[in-house]
């Protein structure tokens, strides 16, 4: 699909809403920005907008990438003339495994200081780690941009990658300030290696799993194939949070797969059969819903042995009941008259034997039947203006009753939230809830059940060291490092041109020095917490490794590779031009 999300769309939004936030301090009102520019992820920005003609890092940051295209191109195995004037290149250093395993062995740079090899040497070397001398994924990104009066210097984030290997590092880049610019020098500041051995690899089984599906060519057609067919008053729109979930919905011992679908597009309810391949259940199963759908989740909400669904759909919460067999009927709805619920979390956060709901909401409902996606926060960094998040307490009977003012979730509640996640952090005894919030800083609702008898929440999140105002997309919760405490990943989305951008001078001149570090921490990345214990939480995202999850969604600890020891997987990416090199 050919969406609307351009490369200047994230710093042209940053750079208004910043703007916003001057003047609604002091009380003026900026013109509307244009909403075919929502947030994105650019790599550079046009030297020919003369909007931005006075953000000359921005300028040179395109002219530098466009002299990279040799490099990138001569790492996917062509051999185009490489910069001549290069008097360095990049510098090999020795490495050392730091982990190995049955399915991935890692390598890092050793701390030593070597001349660097010439530049053509140093590439072909480089490609030389590819099968083929090929790598299939070259991505080079400008972080930063410092620029003096005969040159410059760029840090680029490298990621060089095929089937087995992936090649993560950071290079700094000299420049003259020509137009166009001339590469100088290259040289390499850090640099890690990631190879996938054949034990414990994964295998795309797509093609065989959805053998017998026949709707297929439902999933197989992109986003814009269908908004170009279906009536936009049914809740089709350019979007894709539609979510996916695994339930075993006829007691078989198999997992089935639910997909949610746009407005006009049938749910999908695929139930697996012993050899693997899925059976199209939808319409048989009562689960084949035409309406706009965000996401799912399976539990046994009335304590009979089966799991039960919750429907996150435009108009609210549907409750359906299985019977036993895989068959669902209506048992009851929520409807939430002010916002659009995103995603579903279960957890009996007040211990009266049966699941409750918390839904995460994004934005406020625009009307009747349509919310409005290109949603303006205010301020950026910390809105509060998103839809508000609702607690569902399960009454019995598959029957839920609104409790988020009466459980101390209200307001503070209201920040663009995608998803949230039950656990008891503080070990003691009660389930607490993180909250995920794109535009507002995170949530961390501690239970009060323990200590007061009532199950009542406080937003403990900014005491605890785990505010994060980011572009909170997912969170979950697991023990990386085995000491018996459960710590916090959040995925976010990494910016490259926000990274550029913030630390420049003339953004946000003579503003706030704690907000302005606030628009810096945005783009940073995804997010690492560990529990030390007590109720509080160290920053370890930058010393683990674990920030660059580029344009992140959902997020999971899980042991890959069966050593004992928990590792993060991060799913990201967007519908995106036919260029796809902002991905």
């Amino acid at each position: 699909m050919r969406s609307f999300f351009c490369k200047s769309g994230l710093l042209g939004i940053l750079l208004f809403l910043a703007a916003c936030q001057e003047n609604r301090e002091t009380g003026s009102s900026p013109e509307n920005p244009d909403p075919s520019l929502p947030l994105t992820q650019p790599e550079a920005l046009p030297s020919s907008d003369p909007s931005l003609s006075h953000w000359e890092t921005e300028v040179f940051s395109a002219a530098a990438l466009e002299q990279l295209e040799p490099l990138k191109s001569y790492l996917k195995g062509k051999n185009p003339p490489l910069p001549p004037a290069v008097s360095e290149g990049l510098t090999e250093f020795p490495t050392e495994e730091v982990t190995a395993s049955g399915a991935f062995r890692v390598k890092r740079a050793r701390s030593v200081s070597l001349p660097p090899t010439e530049l053509a040497t140093s590439l072909r070397s480089l490609r030389r780690k590819f099968e083929g001398e090929t790598a299939s994924l070259v991505e080079i990104k400008v972080v930063r941009v410092q620029l003096s009066e005969d040159t410059a210097t760029t840090q680029l984030n490298v990621h060089l990658a095929d089937q087995k290997i992936q090649i993560n590092a950071q290079w700094s880049a000299e420049w003259t300030r020509d137009d166009p610019p001339t590469l100088i020098r290259l040289k390499t500041t850090d640099y890690e290696e990631c190879e996938r051995n054949l034990a414990g690899s994964l295998v795309d089984s797509t093609g065989s799993v959805l053998s017998s599906f026949s709707g297929r060519n439902q999933v197989a057609h992109s986003m814009g194939h269908w908004m170009s067919r279906i009536e936009t008053l049914l809740g089709i729109e350019m979007g894709g949070w539609h979510g996916i979930a695994t339930a075993d919905v006829n007691n078989d011992g198999l997992d089935d797969i639910y997909l949610c679908d746009g407005g006009g597009l049938t749910n999908r309810l695929l139930v697996q059969q012993a050899n693997g391949t899925t059976v199209d259940h939808s319409l048989a199963s009562g689960l084949g819903l035409l309406d706009h759908s965000f996401g799912s989740l399976f539990a046994d909400f009335d304590n009979d042995g089966d799991q039960d669904a919750a429907i996150a759909l435009v108009s609210g919460v549907l409750i359906m009941r299985n019977d036993g067999t895989g068959a669902f009927s209506v048992a009851s709805a929520k409807s939430f008259p002010a916002s659009v619920p995103y995603s579903l979390s279960a957890a009996d956060y007040d211990e009266d034997g049966d699941l409750d709901l918390f839904a995460s909401c994004y934005v406020q409902r625009a009307g009747v039947n349509r919310h409005s996606f290109v949603a303006r926060p205010l301020p950026y960094h910390d809105a509060l203006n998103g839809g508000r998040n609702e607690l569902l307490r399960n009454e019995g009977q598959l029957r839920f009753r609104s409790a988020t003012r009466a459980a101390g979730m209200h307001p503070g509640n209201s920040r663009f939230s995608y998803s949230a996640s039950w656990d008891d952090y503080d070990g003691d005894g009660d389930l607490d809830l993180y909250v995920a919030n794109d535009f507002g800083s995170n949530n961390l609702y501690q239970n009060q059940l323990r200590e007061s008898g009532k199950a009542v929440f406080r937003d403990v999140a900014l005491e605890a060291g785990v505010r994060d105002i980011a572009a909170g997309m997912s969170t979950c919760w697991g023990d990386f490092d085995n000491d018996g405490l459960v710590d916090l990943y959040v995925g976010n989305m990494f910016s490259s041109a926000g990274n550029r951008i913030a630390f420049q001078d003339q953004f946000k001149p003579g503003g706030n020095l704690e907000t302005r570090a606030l628009y810096q921490r945005h783009a940073r990345g995804n997010s690492l917490f560990k529990n030390n214990g007590g109720g509080s939480f160290s920053d370890v995202s930058v010393s683990s490794g674990t920030t660059m999850g580029r344009w992140a969604w959902s997020s999971l600890f899980v042991d890959l590779d069966n050593n004992g020891w928990e590792d993060v997987l991060v799913a990201n990416g967007f519908i995106t031009q036919e260029d796809t090199g902002d991905l």
